[in-house]
C-alpha cells in the first residue's frame, strides 16, 4: 500500500521480541537487533539476538491502524510523534515514521556488519562523505567521523530526532566520494 510507513513504537525495552511476535501475522514489523556469538565459561558457544535500540519496535502500516494497535497491545505504550512538524495551537500531531530506504539500510547494516553497530543522539561533528569499498558493507554511503582515534561511518536517521548510525571501520576500506 503506497501510504504505508515504517511507524515508532515505543515499550519496556524487554518487550520488544514478544511485540514482533504478537504483530508479525498482521503486520510487518522490525526489531532493531543484531545477531551476535556469546562463548560461556564451559566453552559452550551461543547465537544470540542483541537488541541494538531498546525500547523501541518498527511497525509498517498506515496511520489508521496505529491506534488500534495500541488498543490491542498495551505493551506498546505510544508511537514517537514527530514534533517539528506537529502544530501546537491547532492541536495537530504528525506521528514519526522513518522513510523506507532509511530502514532498508538500517536492516542492511544492521545484517552484514562485521562490527558492533552503536545508535547515539549526541551531536557529532561529522567530516567527508565516504563509500565503503571492501567487505560485507561494500557499496554503504555515509559520513566519516573520528571518535578517540577509532573512524566510524555515520548513518543519520530521523526517528522524532537525530540519530546517527555508528559503525566502527577500517580507513583502508573506504574511498572519500564527491558530495
Amino acid at each position: 500500500m503506497p501510504d504505508e510507513k515504517w511507524y515508532i513504537g515505543e515499550c519496556k525495552p524487554t518487550k520488544e521480541r514478544a511485540i514482533r511476535k504478537s504483530l508479525e501475522k498482521r503486520y510487518e514489523v522490525y526489531v532493531a537487533s543484531m545477531k551476535e556469538t556469546k562463548v560461556y565459561a564451559s566453552r559452550n558457544r551461543r547465537e544470540v539476538e542483541r537488541i541494538v535500540i531498546p525500547g523501541k519496535i518498527f511497525i509498517r502500516t498506515t496511520e489508521d491502524n496505529l491506534w488500534n494497535i495500541l488498543l490491542e497491545n498495551s505493551s506498546i505504550y505510544r508511537f514517537m510523534i514527530n514534533r517539528a512538524a506537529s502544530n501546537r495551537e491547532k492541536g495537530k500531531r504528525v506521528f514519526a515514521y522513518i522513510r523506507d530506504t532509511e530502514m532498508q539500510q538500517l536492516q542492511y547494516v544492521l545484517d552484514n556488519a562485521p562490527n558492533p553497530v552503536m545508535i547515539t543522539t549526541q551531536e557529532l561533528s561529522l567530516g567527508q562523505k565516504i563509500e565503503i569499498m571492501r567487505g560485507p558493507l561494500i557499496g554503504l554511503k555515509g559520513e566519516l567521523a573520528r571518535i578517540e582515534n577509532t573512524s566510524y561511518i555515520v548513518l543519520k536517521m530521523e526517528m522524532g530526532e537525530r540519530n546517527y548510525v555508528l559503525i566502527e571501520i577500517s580507513v583502508q576500506d573506504i574511498r572519500p566520494i564527491e558530495p
